[in-house]
């Protein structure tokens, strides 16, 4: 008796460890189950916001649009007719601030950096037409809208043509106009201003004026002058026919003359500029550097 009741109660037993590894088993395979479907579920949310984001960014896209004309027809009268045709010399003058003997000098002057290209999609902007937008714009003052109106292009082209012409006279062509005159050409110059003002050993009058600017909002107490506005303080050169052979533009509107001057070419190459020598008893017989502030 006492071995079977051992026996069943290690069936029992073995019955219940049997059970215990069957719900064990059962409980691991409904974790992974419920992972399994969370995994799912995430899955298939990240792909529908994936999708709506696609969407969206394709409605938001710009819709192309079909252009109505391939280029705007501008009327190009006022300088085709009137300026070209009729204009005299005093037009030119009150519209361009020179003759049209000095537009054309100036036209040579700028070709190999302002003559169009060749080979175009449309028909390009003559030489001529591009620098006499330049002039009026710097002449008047006009908005680029005002000049683009007045010479039948877009505004886009005016304030091109602006920056080539300035940034093509600053690096190039200025070079050749704006220069110290050599030893012959002061005492030319020297002799006509004792002529005229009866002052020798004068080869230049110097003065500065102040340039408008737009100042950096960094340093803007640096560029207000003292007449209360932001500039550029340009000093220059020029000679008895008031022809500049010498400019400097680099100082902010409130920096003394004397500051000026001396961060300026004229001051550092000083040793360039010509010495005069007069053997007449006209000038005495002194070998002086050419140039007097006035």
């Amino acid at each position: 008796m006492a071995n079977d009741k051992a026996e069943a109660m290690f069936i029992v037993a073995r019955l219940i460890a049997m059970v215990k590894t069957i719900m064990t088993c059962q409980t691991a395979l409904l974790v992974l189950l419920i992972a399994e479907e969370r995994r799912r579920r995430q899955m298939i949310q990240a792909n529908l916001i994936q999708t709506n984001n696609l969407l969206l960014n394709l409605i938001a896209l710009p819709q192309s649009t079909q252009r109505k004309v391939w280029m705007k027809i501008r009327s190009k009268i006022w300088w085709e007719r009137d300026v070209l045709t009729l204009y005299d010399d005093e037009d030119w003058r009150n519209n361009f601030r020179m003759t049209r003997g000095s537009f054309q000098k100036l036209c040579g002057v700028m070709e190999g950096i302002m003559k169009p290209e060749e080979v175009t999609v449309r028909a390009p902007i003559p030489l001529e037409m591009r620098v006499a937008i330049v002039l009026y714009k710097l002449a008047n003052c006009a908005e680029y809208r005002i000049v683009a109106k007045k010479f039948g292009v877009h505004k886009s082209t005016v304030k091109k043509m602006v920056y080539q012409f300035c940034t093509g006279m600053v690096t190039s062509a200025l070079q050749n106009f704006i220069k110290v005159p050599t030893t012959e050409e002061a005492i030319s110059i020297a002799s006509r201003f004792e002529q005229k003002f009866h002052i020798p050993q004068i080869i230049g009058c110097i003065d500065g004026t102040h340039i408008p600017v737009l100042p950096p909002t960094d340093g803007h107490k640096y560029f207000v002058n003292h007449k209360g506005w932001p500039s550029y303080v340009l000093q220059a050169v020029v000679d008895d026919t008031y022809r500049f052979w010498n400019i400097n533009c680099k100082m902010p509107g409130c920096s003394h003359n004397a500051d000026v001057l001396r961060q300026s070419t004229l001051f550092s190459e000083e040793h360039l500029l010509p010495k005069l020598v007069y053997g007449s008893t006209r000038f005495g017989h002194r070998e002086r550097s050419g140039f007097r502030t006035g």
